[in-house]
């Protein structure tokens, strides 16, 4: 499965309906008192949800809810950092949500008592082999990460049959994009792909066995640029790959 955000009315219908679903994390009033013992504890205010990433968070729950319907079925987030998938993961009755970052912040988001937060590289987890049903990276690999040891990772995180669900800054239409080597986001560079670059990360998990949890469903046909950050126009693009083995469906458990 691959998806592109079309437009900003797409964004707007993911914010409402993330908000019919009491899904939605971006009022920084939501979950008010564990932000407050953020707060007292390191002295800095935890930024409320992004709403650039209300198509994103919308679309990787409805594909998980589908994929991966057990509730006990354990689920990373792979660089959760004020990720709101984690908290709608958590909301909807996921008892086995897990996150790992490199900002150490990390282990002190909203509801640390339900979801297991971890300072960790996502390619290096201190996880064991074969702990999770599923994983979730959004808005991650066009900072700078190795495609290869994070499909190797994947790889010997996810139980046969898993699904690996990410996000990315995408142009399908090829344009360059004059981006400043030393411009940083969260120390990481920045990264914006093409169907050819995409490609070629889907490739290397192909390579360690996963294919395209829907191959029926390859939308990245797009003109629109929605996305306007850092002088640069894009979109994002979703791509949902499942591991060789298992039934088709994740393990629970």
């Amino acid at each position: 499965m691959i998806l592109t955000l079309k437009s900003n009315d797409d964004l707007r219908a993911c914010r409402a309906e993330l908000k019919a679903r009491n899904l939605d994390f971006s009022d920084p009033g939501r979950a008010r008192f564990w932000r407050l013992l953020y707060q007292l504890r390191f002295r800095r205010v935890l930024p409320p949800a992004d709403l650039l990433k209300s198509w994103d968070v919308a679309h990787a729950v409805k594909i998980l809810e589908s994929a991966v319907p057990d509730r006990d079925t354990p689920i990373l987030d792979m660089g959760c950092f004020n990720s709101e998938v984690v908290y709608a993961l958590a909301a909807l009755g996921y008892r086995h949500v897990h996150g790992c970052d490199l900002n150490p912040l990390c282990r002190w988001m909203p509801y640390w008592n339900k979801v297991k937060y971890v300072f960790a590289d996502l390619t290096k987890t201190p996880f064991p082999d074969g702990a999770f049903g599923a994983l979730t990276c959004l808005s991650v690999i066009e900072h700078g990460v190795p495609v290869d040891a994070l499909a190797a990772e994947a790889d010997r995180l996810l139980r046969p049959g898993g699904v690996f669900l990410m996000t990315t800054d995408f142009d399908a239409t090829g344009r360059p994009h004059d981006i400043d080597p030393q411009f940083r986001v969260f120390d990481q560079s920045w990264r914006i792909f093409t169907p050819e670059t995409l490609d070629e990360v889907i490739e290397r998990f192909r390579l360690r066995g996963f294919s395209l949890l829907d191959p029926s469903t390859v939308d990245r046909a797009h003109t629109e640029r929605p996305v306007h950050w850092n002088h640069q126009d894009y979109t994002f693009a979703l791509v949902a790959l499942r591991k060789s083995g298992g039934n088709g469906q994740a393990a629970a458990g």
